[in-house]
């Protein structure tokens, strides 16, 4: 009787702690979840969580660019004007932010963007598709001043497919893979030489394509 005194009352104080402190002990549970999550190291005590591993980038120099080649005949000039003028110059972006849901790992924004002269203005709906894990449902935005927007959550990237309902009566499908390579826990950042040649390369196709278009 005299030892298990002791251990009832330690009992009794733990459950007392947990009752006094459920909300806090639960914010600091979400916490940890979100910056594992996020790929940060965590430390507690003699407990400790190493970042996430970003695998180093790899591959053949300039790029990983093999060869050069011109374009014969515009051919493949014809078939990238082709995805154009097949969803009216009208795509799909995705942004990602570590997910508020602790079963899952990013929370999705998906939208449609115009590209540079095209216009919205002509789409009536767009009916996005995920797949089977989310109970093959469509989903319907009409949010037009905000780019038709859809919010999820996933663990894992997947393919999203869009159907948009244009004024005039047709539609065209459209795609994207959701992936998470831009995310906390994607491809390392580019260093700050790096990035500067990246922009740079944009920019020379960007003016390349304003001649071209």
């Amino acid at each position: 009787m005299v030892t298990v005194l002791p251990d009832i009352l330690w009992v009794v104080f733990a459950l007392v702690v947990l009752l006094l402190f459920k909300k806090d002990l639960h914010a600091l549970l979400i916490n940890v979840i979100w910056r594992v999550k996020a790929g940060a190291s965590i430390k507690i005590a003699s407990f400790e969580i190493g970042p996430s591993y970003v695998s180093p980038k790899t591959g053949a120099s300039k790029g990983g660019i093999y060869e050069i080649k011109d374009d014969e005949n515009y051919i493949r000039y014809k078939e990238r004007k082709a995805y154009y003028e097949s969803s009216r110059r009208l795509f799909l972006v995705h942004r990602l932010s570590s997910s508020k849901n602790a079963n899952q790992l990013y929370d999705i924004r998906i939208y449609l963007i115009p590209h540079r002269d095209a216009s919205l203005s002509g789409v009536k709906k767009v009916e996005y598709y995920f797949g089977r894990h989310w109970k093959n449902k469509i989903f319907t935005s009409i949010d037009r001043s905000n780019g038709f927007p859809i919010e999820t959550s996933a663990f894992g990237p997947f393919l999203c497919t869009a159907k948009i309902h244009f004024t005039d009566g047709n539609a065209t499908m459209i795609w994207r893979y959701i992936d998470f390579e831009s995310g906390a826990i994607g491809n390392e950042y580019l260093g700050e030489d790096k990035k500067e040649g990246k922009d740079k390369r944009e920019e020379e196709t960007e003016e390349y394509e304003t001649e071209r278009e």
